[in-house]
């Protein structure tokens, strides 16, 4: 009981630790590809890559999308089923198991797309797109 009340309060508390400091490992999706497309002309893009970059961001938007959207709904069944007088602690278990499975499988998407950008972008653009998103 003590794991589960200690996994459930980390599960929890990650919104608000978030809302405090930017999560720098699951933002790809979100902030390093809007760089790239909101700004082109700065990064002198060849052909291939901004077919590229498009292709990426059109396979991985809607996936984002769909996670991000998951989690949320996992965390709001969740935190009605902790709301109960007596809540099943078999469901909760497994709400739990269920928000990490989707917040790892988001964390992954952001990593495929940081790692397909890097090899598709130069150094140097590369590490212009860093210097614009810190």
């Amino acid at each position: 009981m003590k794991r589960i009340f200690i996994s459930l309060l980390l599960t929890l508390s990650m919104p608000a630790m978030a809302a405090q400091q930017p999560i720098v490992a699951a933002t790809p999706v979100v902030v390093l590809m809007p760089t790239l497309l909101n700004n082109p002309d700065f990064f002198d893009f060849t052909a291939e890559q901004k077919r590229q970059i498009s292709r990426i961001a059109q396979e991985t938007n809607h996936i984002r999308e769909a996670l991000d959207q998951s989690i949320v709904d996992l965390r709001v069944e969740l935190r009605e089923e902790l709301m109960k007088h007596r809540g099943n602690t078999q469901l909760i278990k497994q709400l739990i198991q269920d928000v990490n499975a989707q917040e790892a499988k988001r964390l992954s998407l952001s990593i495929t797309c940081a790692n397909g950008l890097r090899q598709i972008l130069s150094a140097t653009q590369w590490n212009a797109l860093i210097e614009l998103t810190h």
